[in-house]
Order: C-alpha cells, then structure tokens, then sequence
C-alpha cells in the first residue's frame, strides 16, 4: 500500500488519552501537531479516552456527545486515504454516545468503533484499564458499567482535580498504581482470559489509560508500548507512536 510519496509499507499510528473537551487535556494541541504525519499514514488507531465526558467542560453531555461525533466526522473528511478505527477506554463509553457512534460508523465506512481490543496483523490495542487490578472479562465488563451512565461532573470538582495535577499527586498515584511491570502482567493476565491465543498471534501490544508513557519493553517474547496521555500534568507525557505493519 502506497504510503505518502516516498514510502511502501502499511503504516499507522497510535494515539490514546487525548481526554478531549476536559480542562486538564492539552489534547487538541497535540493532535494539531500530528495532522501532518496523518497525511502519511494507512491507519490510525485512537486507543481510548479520547473523548472525556465526565470531566468535559462543555454545556452538558448532549453537547459533549454531538461535539465528539463532529471531530470524528470532521478527522475522517480531512483524512480521506485513512483507515480510523476507534477504541473504546472508561471515559468514553458512555452508552449516549456508543449507540450514535455505531450509527455513524454506518454512515463513515472508514471509521471503525472497538469495545475492548483490535487487532491488526501481529499487533494488538487496548486501551488498558484492564490493568486497574488483575482481572478477566466480566470484571471489565462491570467496571466498565459503572462509566457507561457516568454523569458530566460539575466545575468545583474539575478546579479540584486540577489542583491535585499541579501538586503532583496524580502523577505519584499513576506510578505508585501502576508499576511497568506489573502492569504489563495485569494486561497480559486480562488477554489470557479474553483471547487465550493471543500470545501466538502477537508482537506488539499497545495500550494507554495509565498516562505514564513508554516503548520497548519485553515480556515473554512480546512488545508491549503506552501511548502517554495529553493531560496536562509534568511527568506524564503524550506518545504517539508509529507501527508498522507486513503486506
């Protein structure tokens, strides 16, 4: 597949935790930035939270839902040649904006919607809040739940979860949770349970939702990659990263 001018390859990029619409995400800057190397790319990969409609600072949910449909629609008309497949992470599974999603995909052939994993080739996404504790299918599936009807919280809770950024809390919380190692074997425990082949099949998994980025690192024979995060908190940054994939 033809890749821009100069390249001959499949090739994509993942992103995750853009949280758009929330006043902790500098999401819309970042994916701004990457609007030129979307121009080269098959496929892009957006792998959870992108959207955030709990902390989101727009009127109400039915605003925040209609102004997701419309950047998605948007991004698809700006980026005719590429495959878009849409993962869903806790903050935007909201049932509201699934079902008008799926009708959207309807509508946007090249715009793909994923609950939980994708798989392409020998690499596999997720966005990764399965790594919250060990846990199989059904224990998502109900955490997911309690997010799926999660109400829009209100500014005072917003100002305070700001705070807790700056003070650097949420960074000391994310690394004290989710330790690399052990959160790659919550993840690999998790797709033991959900698709018990799928060491086989794999090279490379990708996943987001802790917002502590990293590439490289090796457990039993597979890759596994955090694409970072675009809140706004220093140590916890935004990583965008290219795959490649076999003819």
């Amino acid at each position: 597949m033809q890749i821009g001018r100069n390249h001959t390859a499949t090739r994509g990029l993942v992103v995750s935790d853009l949280h758009l619409f929330a006043r902790r995400s500098q999401g819309a800057s970042h994916f701004k930035s990457l609007q030129d190397k979307l121009a080269d790319v098959d496929i892009l990969v957006l792998n959870g939270d992108t959207f955030d409609f709990r902390w989101s600072t727009l009127a109400d949910e039915a605003t925040t839902v209609t102004a997701a449909l419309e950047w998605l629609g948007a991004l698809a008309d700006r980026h005719p040649h590429c495959q878009i497949h849409f993962i869903q992470g806790n903050h935007d599974c909201l049932i509201s904006f699934r079902d008008q999603l799926v009708a959207l995909t309807e509508k946007l052939p090249r715009l793909q919607c994923h609950t939980n994993e994708l798989r392409l080739g020998p690499a596999l996404f997720l966005h990764g809040d399965c790594a919250n504790r060990r846990m199989d299918v059904a224990e998502l599936r109900r955490r997911r739940a309690r997010w799926e009807r999660s109400g829009q919280s209100g500014n005072l809770r917003c100002a305070a979860y700001r705070a807790i950024d700056r003070l650097g809390i949420t960074r000391r919380g994310h690394e004290w949770i989710f330790p690399r190692e052990r959160t790659v074997r919550r993840i690999a425990h998790y797709l033991d349970h959900a698709s018990p082949d799928w060491r086989r099949q794999t090279r490379d998994c990708y996943f987001g939702h802790t917002h502590l980025p990293f590439s490289g690192h090796h457990f039993n024979g597979i890759t596994f990659h955090n694409t970072g995060s675009a809140i706004e908190v220093r140590g916890m940054g935004f990583n965008p990263l290219f795959f490649d994939l076999p003819d």
